[in-house]
């Protein structure tokens, strides 16, 4: 559910509906722009035959996304396993495409400082946020990173066993500007005088991952289904005061739905207008 993918507007289609089902009052979507990578998609081929396997992008190296010429990359496979010297068996990695690991740390950085030309990681058995924070760099690197399904990667690790392989790749990643929204409404508090107090609960619905066209955020859908719960809960027992409910997005991307949300009301609110107005006197 990274923003920008159909998996985070279906999200948000969802939420609107079961809002409106929970009985929430001025049910209100606001949209506003996120500039995120939009996987193109990718495609590896074994040169001497018609074999070919889906590739996925990793996330950028800071700006630089895992984008291949139009022409394509032709360069000789070799396998690199976890990313251990030792492992590397000999081989050359100057001019390589190396298979490795996903379960490798950093190594990575390794073939590339040996002169590998793009790595490919193979999908793990029990991937790790821990291991996907270290597949991308905070410099732009050249370095192009992809994802292969675990039976795809084993298949060809296999094949690699026997000697390096003339493989071909494609792929292309953009930085684009899409829409994001924030999703809100209201509960209207039972206490003629509390009611005019509004209590705001927030929580994000879009996911992350280091592959962004591969992100079922199942651990980051905790926060927005205990939210979806609390509205059904307030339509059936009403609070004394008024309860704003808001689904954000962007959290991941330096949380620039909650930002979108404050600028557009609550910097607004004649608490903050008459504090703006002090401090500039």
């Amino acid at each position: 559910r990274v923003v920008g993918y159909l998996g985070c507007a279906r999200a948000a289609d969802f939420i609107e509906r079961e809002l409106h089902l929970a009985g929430l009052e001025e049910v209100q979507r606001e949209e506003f722009p996120v500039v995120v990578p939009i996987d193109k998609g990718g495609r590896l081929r074994i040169a001497a035959s018609e074999e070919s396997f889906q590739l996925w992008g990793l996330w950028p190296n800071q700006v630089l996304t895992p984008t291949l010429p139009a022409t394509g990359l032709t360069a000789p496979m070799v396998y690199g396993g976890t990313g251990e010297f030792e492992e590397f068996g000999g081989s050359a990695m100057d001019g390589r495409i190396v298979l490795m690991e996903f379960a490798s740390w950093g190594h990575w950085l390794r073939a590339a400082g040996l002169g590998a030309r793009a790595v490919v990681f193979i999908e793990p058995d029990d991937p790790s946020w821990r291991q996907a924070e270290a597949k991308f760099a905070q410099l732009p690197l050249d370095i192009p990173r992809f994802w292969i399904a675990r039976e795809a990667g084993t298949a060809l690790r296999r094949r690699l066993e026997k000697g390096e392989l003339l493989v071909e790749l494609e792929a292309r990643m953009e930085w684009q500007e899409r829409p994001a929204w924030n999703i809100w409404g209201m509960v209207s508090g039972t206490d003629p005088e509390l009611r005019q107090e509004t209590i705001a609960i927030e929580a994000y619905y879009d996911g992350i991952s280091v592959v962004p066209g591969l992100a079922p955020s199942a651990e980051t859908a905790c926060s927005i289904t205990g939210l979806l719960e609390l509205a059904r809960h307030l339509r059936d027992s009403p609070p004394k005061r008024s309860v704003l409910l808001l689904a954000t997005s962007a959290h991941f991307q330096a949380r620039q739905g909650i930002v979108d949300f404050l600028n557009r009301h609550a910097r607004r609110h004649p608490h903050y207008i008459d504090k703006m107005e002090s401090d500039a006197g």
